[in-house]
């Protein structure tokens, strides 16, 4: 777990090419405010949105990225579908039953592996065994599953006019993420999220999300907890880590049942879609 102490990602530069390696921290240089920006302070939900940020002494916000401010859980249910419907016609099962077990059997994996993509190998193996029959069917389906990390996920609707508001407001952004280090870099330069975020914090793939990994990032730009927020889909690896450093926080409810277990705790304002983010600094108390 190291630190890559003041690397500057400038470009288009992968994070495989500075030295990225599991726990990394990545500095990112932001580029100069576009003629975009010149007009925004115009706009009254920027104004209402400072006032918030002032009021409340916010000077960073941690996001998430997958399916807070990227949707990738569609992309795990479109090949999970096509794993699911393939394997099914095989070896004689209905698809919503072999769809069911997939999911089963990669919610009880994810707590074991976290989201290493060699979980999947685990999967089809374990799901073999309980269907007791098509084995070399189930197994050979695992390259339907490998292509989730191969298409580049949607930006949630929103996203790049919210990360401009923040930034024109002068608020540090960090990014936390928990996922394999390849595919991160994949998403963030096809995405082009880069640019808006000082520190890029990419936590073990065979963990899980936690408050020191939350920590690191406040640490990276020097804010303190109770001055920072924190947004993210996941109750266990993002709210209460963040609840419990001092954070506000706010929550986007995650696709997955798995992120959703657990209390909510008592200062988070739960919004339905990213975009709402903005809105919802007038309920943070």
């Amino acid at each position: 777990m190291g630190i890559v102490g003041g690397v500057y990602r400038i470009g288009k530069v992968p994070i495989s090419k500075i030295g990225a390696r599991k726990g990394m921290q990545v500095r990112v240089l932001s580029p100069p405010l576009d003629s975009f920006m010149l007009e925004i302070d115009r706009d009254p939900l920027f104004n209402e949105a400072k006032e918030n940020l002032d009021r409340l002494g916010i000077e960073a916000i941690l996001f998430d990225l997958d399916d807070t401010l990227i949707y990738t859980s569609e992309i795990f249910i479109l090949y999970m579908q096509e794993y699911a419907s393939a394997v099914a016609e095989k070896i004689g099962m209905e698809a919503g039953e072999v769809m069911e077990a997939l999911r089963s059997i990669n919610d009880e994996e994810f707590k074991r592996m976290g989201v290493n993509p060699k979980r999947w190998e685990v999967v089809v193996e374990k799901l073999a065994k309980r269907f007791g029959h098509g084995e070399k069917e189930v197994l050979e389906g695992l390259e339907v599953l490998m292509k989730i990390y191969s298409i580049e996920p949607r930006m949630r609707r929103g996203v790049g006019g919210m990360l401009k508001v923040f930034r024109e407001s002068r608020i540090k952004m960090v990014l936390v993420t928990h996922a394999n280090v390849e595919w991160t870099n994949f998403k963030l330069d096809r995405s082009g999220l880069w640019e808006y975020f000082e520190t890029v914090i990419i936590v073990d793939e065979n963990g899980h999300k936690k408050s020191e990994d939350w920590k690191r990032g406040m640490d990276a730009v020097g804010v303190r907890p109770e001055n920072c927020l924190v947004v993210g889909d996941s109750l266990g690896g993002d709210i209460r880590p963040g609840d419990e450093l001092g954070a506000r926080t706010v929550w986007l409810p995650s696709p997955w049942s798995v992120y959703r277990q657990g209390e909510v705790p008592e200062r988070t304002v739960v919004i339905d879609e990213i975009f709402d983010l903005l809105t919802a600094l007038g309920r943070l108390g």
